[in-house]
């Protein structure tokens, strides 16, 4: 839990540091909202396993393999536009 808040301080940081960027917010609370579904998905998992509900255990455990997926989409979307946007912000282009 502790490293979890800190890293939401980390990113209402980066957060407050480009406060006009929009595509910035809304990649920083994609990002927040899928973390906190990939933490959520594997207590889902075990719980309809521990109930016998083998089906939704499997759909649970598949919807948390692609939300770690798009979690690191998102992840280098977010690096690539931290980058550009520093770049321009230093008046060149990476």
């Amino acid at each position: 839990m502790q490293q979890r808040e800190n890293a939401s301080r980390r990113l209402s940081d980066v957060s407050r540091a480009h406060p006009g960027d929009a595509t910035l917010q809304n990649l920083l609370g994609l990002v927040v909202a899928k973390l906190d579904t990939c933490r959520r998905l594997p207590i889902f998992e075990y719980e309809a396993g521990s109930e016998g509900n083998d089906q939704c255990a499997s759909a649970f455990r598949a919807l948390a393999d692609a939300e770690r997926e798009s979690v690191n989409r998102l992840l280098t979307c977010l690096q690539n536009h931290l980058v550009e946007t520093e770049a321009e912000r230093q008046g060149s282009r990476p």
